[in-house]
């Protein structure tokens, strides 16, 4: 059975993490960085080893230009669960409507409903040190490829 000094750093820990969806979902990326560490690394795995950098680099870069490309993006954060001392595991749909080129996915105004998992590695501070996330990348680009009417 955890103690409460367990049951309150897995809180913590939840709480950084929704902290960091909750900003996403207001398109905030400089909030999202702010409870990064500086030095953070983020995975986005399904674009392999070009999916690999640094939180400040990379994923200031990618969540800047989802932004940019998909103004109505939202996410729905379904679960956060608490794995081990300091890991956080969230389950989050995405969705949103594209009106830019976005990488290798030309605008077609499509809309995709993507669920994407999160895994934050935080430190004791509490600062978000790694995030990997998966997602199905096919079904999202299937999901955009078709002309909207």
């Amino acid at each position: 059975m955890p103690t409460a000094t367990q049951e309150q750093r897995e809180l913590s820990l939840k709480n950084a993490c929704i902290d960091f969806m909750f900003a996403y979902q207001q398109k905030d990326v400089e909030k999202m960085l702010s409870l990064c560490d500086p030095e953070g690394t983020v995975h986005f795995k399904p674009l392999g080893d070009a999916g690999k950098g640094k939180i400040y680099e990379l994923g200031k870069g990618i969540w800047s230009a989802l932004i940019d490309c998909f103004p109505d993006i939202d996410n729905t954060l379904d679960a956060a669960v608490a794995e081990g001392e300091n890991s956080v595991r969230c389950q989050v749909m995405i969705r949103g409507t594209q009106e830019k080129d976005f990488g290798d996915i030309p605008n077609k105004g499509g809309h995709f409903d993507s669920d994407h998992i999160f895994i934050f590695r935080l430190s004791p501070g509490n600062k978000i040190t790694d995030i990997q996330i998966s997602w199905d990348h096919n079904d999202l680009k299937k999901q955009l490829d078709r002309e909207q009417i």
